[in-house]
């Protein structure tokens, strides 16, 4: 039923051509010429910034002593689509040189408008933001691109391994806050599909696959149980709760949730790397022993998990970078900043570094046990 091929030898049924690469990419940049021109599919007033006019800059000082500064804009549209397709008109805006609240428009630019008084050509008009469907199939395109350009097959499994646990993800919010089912419990059971859609997908069916999948369950499970142990020991002393995001449900069951989804890509990762090098080890000696191999899948971890810790935090770190900047800024100390911005993602640090270090061990154990008892030959 299952392969025994190793996780990093895939064979594939097919071999994308150059040729479907080719077509890739002219279907991204047919798709990004669309969107440049897709105004009158809007039912949203936009509008295409002709030239702009700054003037009138000036510095302001607060009183934690920021230093910033303020200019105004007149900026000259042409409506895209509409009844009013075609016209020119003028609005007004003000931009600061931190961009936290406001946007510095430039021509060339299409933005979303609001028509108001159209007697005045002056106030008739407010700017809603930018247009950004280009960008964003751009990005799209480009990493679809790199995809299959570089992976060929193993990239195009990997992508659609992203779309349909996109849509799983989508349809469980969708259920999260139509029902009042458990949140916790349904992202549990999300984050087994995960496991199992992405292994089969990127690793195809093999044995190592399914001890890959038993090793980031049963890592993750063990992380989250010893998170919800310590905490409930604690009392949860030191956790603000609530400057979570979510303030219309129970903030704990969607804290670990959270952190469940977020450790469970390193843990499958780390499961992955250490099941196919030790079943590789194994076809090469397999007079080896149960103990021998699990010190070969310890020292395979200690190599590993490391940047894999060090990925998760500083992705965390890049996250709430810009609050930290901002509180520190406002006059308040790093004790009280770090209470409340980084107190809860440090903590989620925490709990996917305990899963990636049980995982070593258990991927170990069980690898090694199956090793042991000639299933893998």
């Amino acid at each position: 039923m299952f392969g025994d091929g190793n996780l990093t030898r895939i064979n594939p049924k097919f071999h994308i051509k150059w040729l479907t690469i080719l077509l890739t990419l002219l279907i991204g940049i047919g798709a990004m010429v669309f969107t440049h021109f897709d105004a009158p599919f809007y039912h949203q007033t936009v509008a295409q910034v002709q030239k702009v006019h700054n003037y009138g800059r000036t510095k302001v000082t607060d009183e934690f002593h920021n230093q910033d500064f303020q200019e105004n804009q007149t900026v000259t549209l042409k409506i895209l689509n509409g009844k009013d397709r075609g016209k020119i008109m003028k609005s007004k805006n003000q931009f600061s040189g931190a961009g936290a609240t406001d946007m510095q428009y430039h021509a060339g630019q299409q933005v979303f408008v609001h028509l108001g008084n159209k007697k005045s050509n002056k106030s008739s008009i407010l700017i809603n933001g930018f247009k950004r469907d280009t960008v964003v199939v751009f990005l799209v395109w480009l990493t679809i691109s790199l995809l299959l350009l570089i992976l060929k097959f193993r990239g195009s499994m990997a992508l659609l391994s992203l779309v349909i646990n996109a849509l799983l993800f989508f349809a469980a919010v969708e259920i999260d806050v139509g029902t009042n089912f458990n949140p916790f419990i349904l992202f549990s059971i999300l984050a087994v599909i995960f496991t199992f859609v992405t292994a089969a997908l990127i690793f195809g069916w093999s044995k190592e696959t399914l001890v890959a999948i038993a090793s980031t369950i049963c890592g993750t499970a063990a992380a989250i149980l010893i998170a919800y142990l310590v905490m409930s020991a604690t009392h949860q002393r030191g956790m603000n709760f609530e400057m979570m995001d979510y303030v219309t449900q129970q903030r704990l069951p969607l804290f670990f949730a959270g952190s469940m989804i977020g450790s469970l890509g390193a843990i499958m990762d780390l499961s992955a790397d250490i099941t196919s090098s030790l079943f590789a080890v194994y076809r090469e000696e397999p007079e080896l022993t149960f103990w021998q191999l699990f010190k070969n899948a310890r020292k395979i971890g200690r190599s590993i998990m490391g940047p894999l810790i060090n990925v998760l935090f500083l992705i965390f770190v890049a996250g709430t970078f810009p609050m930290m900047v901002l509180f520190m800024r406002n006059g308040n100390n790093w004790g009280y900043s770090y209470s409340m911005i980084m107190t809860l993602g440090i903590v989620q640090s925490l709990i996917s570094g305990i899963g990636i270090a049980l995982t070593v061990p258990i991927t170990g154990l069980i690898a090694g046990g199956l090793c042991e008892t000639k299933v893998i030959k």
